[in-house]
């Protein structure tokens, strides 16, 4: 255990340790049944990442934050519609403010999302190739949907409209919404990635926002609807 900590970075403990903590936070939610949960642990963790970017003053993890501040604001549309237009998606807990439609925590949700699945992504590619390290990422984002999905229902927090097929409590629609936005955040941040190129990273923002509103349009429209 040890080696493979001294194996790790500095940012690799700091994306490494935000990830537990929010494995960790909405477990807890789910078993406490506090749909709370997820609101103090997304703050949480963003927190942690501010404070990692701030010690160790990494340009890449400074670039990832600016990426997924973008990307996880202009979120908010894509909730929008499926709360609003689609009532696909319903939110149970608002967290006291709401954004949109959306509880004020849930562009934080996606900034974190961003800064860890594009930091996965950027590692895998120095020594994988490109192709590899977004496929794995994009089967990360797969897989994501059927226990966090799972646990955001049992902690009250929202839930999906039924839709024709469902894996408990997650439409099948959200998986493959959520493996097109894992590929999008993954390509866009190997591609986009170069030390202090803030319009880059704003670029690559925009770009995954629209990516996530294609992709749960897309598939909703595909498969979602009765």
């Amino acid at each position: 255990m040890t080696k493979v900590y001294d194996a790790l970075s500095a940012e690799d403990r700091w994306i490494v340790g935000s990830m537990v903590l929010t494995v960790t936070g909405i477990v807890s939610g789910a078993v406490r049944r506090d749909p709370r949960a997820f609101g103090i642990t997304t703050i949480a963790v963003i927190g942690v990442l501010l404070v990692g970017s701030a010690i160790t003053r990494s340009p890449r993890f400074a670039w990832l934050l600016l990426f997924g501040l973008v990307g996880g604001i202009l979120e908010l549309w894509a909730d929008w519609v499926h709360v609003v237009y689609f009532q696909s998606l319903v939110y149970t807990h608002d967290f006291g403010v709401v954004l949109l439609s959306s509880p004020s925590y849930m562009p934080l949700g996606w900034w974190l999302t961003i800064v860890q699945f594009g930091y996965l992504a950027l590692r895998l590619s120095e020594t994988w190739s490109r192709r590899s390290a977004i496929g794995l990422v994009t089967i990360v984002g797969a897989l994501l949907p059927p226990w966090y999905e799972e646990l955001a229902f049992r902690a009250g927090a929202w839930h999906y409209r039924p839709s024709p097929w469902m894996l408990a409590h997650t439409p099948g629609w959200i998986i493959f919404t959520y493996a097109g936005c894992a590929f999008a955040i993954a390509t866009l941040a190997i591609v986009f990635y170069h030390p202090r190129a803030w319009g880059r990273a704003v670029l690559a923002g925009l770009f995954t926002a629209g990516s996530l509103m294609f992709s749960s349009v897309f598939w909703y429209a595909t498969m979602g609807r009765r």
